[in-house]
C-alpha cells in the first residue's frame, strides 16, 4: 500500500494553515514519467491545493537528501513552499526522529535544490528558497478594472509589479478585507502578450499593524480559486516589503479564511529568502494501491 499523510502547514494549530498531501512510499525508486502520471492522479484524488512526492535523489542514496516534486489537483509545478515545508516535517517526525540529521536537501525539476532545517524553536522549520525578483509594470485601465470586478477589490491600488521568474503578479492595496472573493474567470483576463505567459497566480498585498504586511493568494491559472497560505508568493512579498520597509526579517499573514504565519528573512546578496513556520500532522492512511505492481509496470513500460 502507498503512505499518504495530510499536513497543516505554516500554522500550529488544526485545521489552519495550508493542508498538503505527502507521499513518501516512492522514496527508494527513481522518479520516471510513468510516476508523474500516477503522481498527478493521486493529487487529483486528494483534490487540496498541493500533494508533495519524493522520490530517490540524484546522488548518492542518503537520509538527508530527496528528489521533490509537487503537484495540483490539475497539473505540475515548478515550487510550492507549504507542501515542502510539510514533507519536511513528516521526515523529521515519522522518520528521522531517532537521527541526528537537522537539514534535508531536495533536488528539483526547475529550482535547484532546496534546503530545510530545524530552527532552534521547537517544532519550527526553515525553508531555504530561491528569491523572488518582483519589478513594477504597469497595466492598462481596462485589465486593472477587470481584475477589481473579478476579485471584488474596492481599495486602492499602491503598486502593481510582476515577479517573471515565479509567475505572480503582486498587487499592493490600501487595505485587505473580506470582500475580495476569488472568481475562477480570473484566468479570462486578456493580459497583455508581453506578460500573459508570466501569470499564474495573483498575490494581493496591504501593509498591518499586527504584521509587516498580510495578504491573499489567488491561481485559478494552478487549478487553485484561492490558497491558504502560500510559500512561493512570500518568496516574492519577503523582496517586495523588504525594499519597501528596509528591513530583511518580516512577519506575514496570509488572510485566507483558514489563515497562517510566514516570518521571511530575505538574503539579497545570496538571491535567497527563508521562510520559517510550523506544521502538524493531520491525517495518516494508505491508498488501497499495491506499491510492488506499480514498480513493476514502471519498470515494463
Amino acid at each position: 500500500m502507498i503512505n499518504i499523510y495530510t499536513v497543516d502547514s505554516f500554522t500550529r494549530e488544526l485545521f489552519k494553515g495550508n493542508p498538503a498531501g505527502v507521499c513518501t512510499s516512492f522514496q527508494d525508486v527513481s522518479s520516471s514519467t510513468n510516476f508523474d502520471i500516477l503522481f498527478q492522479k493521486i493529487a487529483t484524488e486528494m483534490n487540496i491545493s498541493e500533494t508533495a512526492f519524493i522520490t530517490k535523489a540524484n546522488n548518492l542514496p542518503s537520509n538527508s537528501r530527496y528528489f521533490l516534486q509537487w503537484f495540483t489537483p490539475t497539473n505540475e509545478v515548478d515550487l510550492c513552499g507549504h507542501a515542502t515545508l510539510a514533507t519536511a516535517h513528516i521526515l523529521f517526525e515519522k522518520y528521522l526522529q531517532n537521527s541526528s540529521i537537522d537539514e534535508l536537501i531536495f533536488e528539483t525539476k526547475k529550482v535547484g535544490e532546496l534546503k530545510v532545517k530545524k530552527c532552534a524553536n521547537q517544532n519550527c522549520l526553515q525553508l531555504d528558497f530561491p528569491m523572488g525578483n518582483p519589478q513594477s509594470i504597469e497595466l492598462d485601465n481596462e485589465i486593472l478594472n477587470e481584475i477589481k470586478s473579478k476579485l471584488n477589490i474596492t481599495q486602492d491600488i499602491h503598486a502593481i509589479e510582476l515577479c517573471k521568474r515565479t509567475k505572480k503578479l503582486l498587487i499592493h492595496l490600501s487595505s485587505i478585507d473580506d470582500n475580495i472573493k476569488p472568481q475562477q474567470n480570473l484566468i479570462d483576463i486578456n493580459f497583455p502578450s508581453s506578460i500573459h505567459s508570466f501569470i499564474r497566480g495573483i498575490i494581493l498585498t496591504s501593509k498591518s499593524i499586527k504584521y509587516d504586511f498580510v495578504s491573499r493568494y489567488f491561481a485559478p491559472w494552478n487549478g487553485i480559486l484561492e490558497d491558504p497560505v502560500t510559500g512561493s508568493a512570500h518568496t516574492v512579498l519577503a523582496v517586495y516589503w523588504s525594499r519597501l520597509l528596509n528591513k530583511s526579517i518580516l512577519n506575514g499573514y496570509q488572510k485566507s479564511a483558514r489563515g497562517g504565519h510566514i516570518e521571511c528573512e530575505l538574503d539579497e546578496k545570496n538571491q535567497r529568502v527563508f521562510l520559517r513556520g510550523y506544521a502538524i500532522t493531520v491525517m495518516q492512511g494508505q491508498l488501497q494501491i499495491s506499491q510492488d505492481s506499480l514498480l513493476e509496470k514502471d519498470s515494463s513500460g
